[in-house]
């Protein structure tokens, strides 16, 4: 398995995790310490106040592991929300 990691830094606004597609078995999200908010992180319906929160300094949100071989998370399908100079952390692969 390869792994890959990804910074993702914005100000204040919803991206997606990637600007194209992109696919994982698995995905793990960390915080910075340092960071203001919560980074909110979910699909389409992620804004400035609604998504899975994931406070500063989070160790860790692991999206459950897919197995299936024909099946794959799509970073460009998952939306975060970060305060303006946030930090979230991805390490990922499949």
């Amino acid at each position: 398995m390869i792994l890959h990691s990804l910074t993702i830094t914005v100000t204040g606004n919803v991206v997606p995790l990637s600007a194209t597609r992109l696919a994982a078995k698995f995905v793990q999200a960390v915080t910075a310490a340092a960071n203001s908010a919560n980074v909110l992180i979910g699909g389409n319906e992620v804004t400035s106040s609604v998504g899975f929160p994931l406070p500063p300094n989070f160790a860790g949100q692991m999206l459950p592991p897919i197995s299936e071989i024909s099946e794959f998370y799509d970073l460009s399908l998952i939306n975060a929300y970060l305060a303006s100079g946030d930090v979230l952390y991805l390490l990922f692969g499949g």
